[in-house]
């Protein structure tokens, strides 16, 4: 996982995007073939960027991914140009899209994208959860983590943040995601939630699940994965809580 207490792997990003004439988060997840909301929240700072993405943005920014994690290593230096963009290809600046901030089709400074040091990093990260059919939640006697809150959430009691594990959620959600989870607003049909269960594992665990919620209906949960996609149901009698998924736009405050 990132070193928390370095200077923040976004702002990093940030830097070698520019760096690389990239303007755009929506750009670089086309670049590094991830998901478009993952990768914008890894570029506003409000998710810590995983090792895997790492190695996805260094092979397409041309950085070391030591240096992007942690600020170890070389920085680069401007005069380096990845091995994944071709000019001849490369989208003018009015095909962009600008996802971090600013007018769009202009390609924004990046000293003018927000920086997010100042939210206090109080959230506490209370585990692992799975996306298997079989999930079970990890959790230590306290968090393992604290994240920094995110500004739309600054007067919100209760939010607590899970990491993902698992394929079954791609690519919404891939291995190594920090994910914000709200356990008091109500779920809602077309939202994801974490679902906790009432028998345990083997292994005397919890069982949680992160699925997208079809529906609730005669006293059932019905559930869906995308990794193969695939729907389940639950009992409401083996089910002890259900808690909502905040989407980015509400972290945000937009």
């Amino acid at each position: 996982m990132p070193d928390s207490t370095s200077p923040a792997s976004s702002h990093r990003l940030r830097q070698a995007m520019q760096l690389r004439g990239i303007g755009s988060a929506a750009e670089l997840a086309r670049l590094t073939n991830q998901n478009e909301v993952t990768v914008r929240s890894h570029v506003n700072g409000t998710r810590d960027v995983s090792k895997r993405a790492a190695e996805a943005y260094s092979r397409a920014l041309n950085i070391d991914p030591a240096w992007l994690l942690y600020g170890h290593g070389p920085a680069p230096d401007g005069t380096r140009r990845s091995s994944r963009i071709d000019p001849a290809t490369e989208l003018s600046d009015s095909d962009r899209s600008d996802d971090i901030g600013g007018t769009p089709n202009v390609r924004p400074a990046f000293s003018e994208a927000p920086d997010f040091h100042f939210l206090s990093k109080d959230i506490p990260v209370l585990g692992t959860v799975e996306c298997g059919s079989d999930g079970a939640f990890n959790l230590n006697e306290g968090p393992i983590d604290h994240v920094r809150r995110p500004p739309g959430q600054m007067n919100r009691k209760g939010i607590y943040c899970i990491y993902v594990e698992g394929s079954s959620m791609e690519p919404v959600y891939e291995t190594g995601d920090l994910v914000y989870v709200d356990p008091h607003r109500p779920p809602q049909a077309g939202r994801d939630v974490v679902i906790q269960l009432v028998a345990k594992t083997a292994a005397g665990e919890e069982r949680c699940f992160l699925k997208r919620l079809v529906r609730r209906s005669g006293g059932k949960w019905r559930v869906k994965q995308f990794n193969p996609e695939k729907e389940f149901v639950f009992d409401e009698k083996d089910v002890v809580a259900i808690h909502l998924v905040l989407k980015n736009h509400e972290l945000m405050g937009i």
